[in-house]
């Protein structure tokens, strides 16, 4: 199955910053720069994840645990330094990472 990954990272670039407005109404732009940031940092092993996930390589489960693994090794920098609070910018980050899952496994039937 083809997958225009392009579509897929304009998809969850804008989906970050709805994230951003919808949440952090005071930190938009770091919120937005640090998300956005993650799909930047993780596109490599996002385009090759969801081509091993549309070719039945792995499975829907397999993706999520890959996506959700990488979790840990990010730093959530500008919200930090714009003075967002840990708690904080740790549950954006959490909403990135699903929403990064939860888009790429809706792509595949």
């Amino acid at each position: 199955m083809a997958i225009d990954f392009k579509n897929v990272l304009e998809t969850l670039k804008n989906g970050v910053k709805d994230l951003a407005e919808k949440n952090l109404k005071d930190f938009v732009a770091s919120a937005t720069a640090d998300g956005q940031a993650i799909i930047t940092d993780l596109q490599d092993d996002l385009e090759a994840w969801t081509q091993q996930l549309a070719n039945g390589e792995i499975s829907k489960d397999d993706f999520t645990f890959l996506v959700l693994g990488q979790k840990e090794l990010i730093q959530m920098i500008a919200l930090k330094q714009a003075g967002l609070a840990q708690i904080a910018a740790d549950r954006f980050k959490n909403d990135v990472f699903n929403l990064i899952s939860n888009t790429i496994v809706g792509l595949i039937p």
